[in-house]
C-alpha cells in the first residue's frame, strides 16, 4: 500500500485523519528531504535513518520520533520507551515553532 493510500483508507476510519493529513504536509513542507514510507503500518520519514512517523488515534495523532530519548529535554515529549518517543497532536495549532523545533533536532540528529 502506498502512504496515499493509506490516508484515503484512513478517510474512512479516524476522525483524526484531517489532523493527521496537516501533520503529513508540516512535515513534508519543513523536511522536503524526508523520504515517506509505510512501515508497521504507518507513515514514516527516513533521512539516513528513520527520523519520525504519523501514529494517527482517535482523537489525537502523535507523532513519533524514532531517536525521541536523545529530544527528551523538550518538555513536550512523552513516553519512556528506549528510544522511541512521541508527541501527541490534539489540534492543527499544536503544530507550532516548539514542535518544529523538535523536528528540526531530530532532522540534525539523522545527519550527524
Amino acid at each position: 500500500m502506498s502512504v496515499d493510500a493509506y490516508f484515503e483508507k484512513l478517510d474512512h476510519e479516524k476522525a483524526s485523519a484531517p489532523l493527521a493529513r496537516a501533520v503529513r504536509d508540516w512535515i513534508r513542507a519543513r523536511a522536503p528531504h524526508l523520504s515517506e514510507m509505510l512501515k508497521w503500518g504507518y507513515p514514516w520519514y527516513q533521512g539516513e535513518e528513520l527520523v519520525c512517523a504519523i501514529v494517527p488515534h482517535k482523537a489525537h495523532v502523535n507523532l513519533q520520533f524514532s531517536r525521541g530519548a536523545e529530544l527528551a529535554a523538550h518538555v513536550r515529549i512523552e513516553g519512556s520507551g528506549k528510544s522511541m518517543r512521541h508527541v501527541k497532536i490534539y489540534a492543527v495549532d499544536d503544530l507550532d515553532d516548539g514542535l518544529a523545533t523538535i523536528l528540526a533536532e531530530a532532522v540534525a540528529l539523522d545527519r550527524a
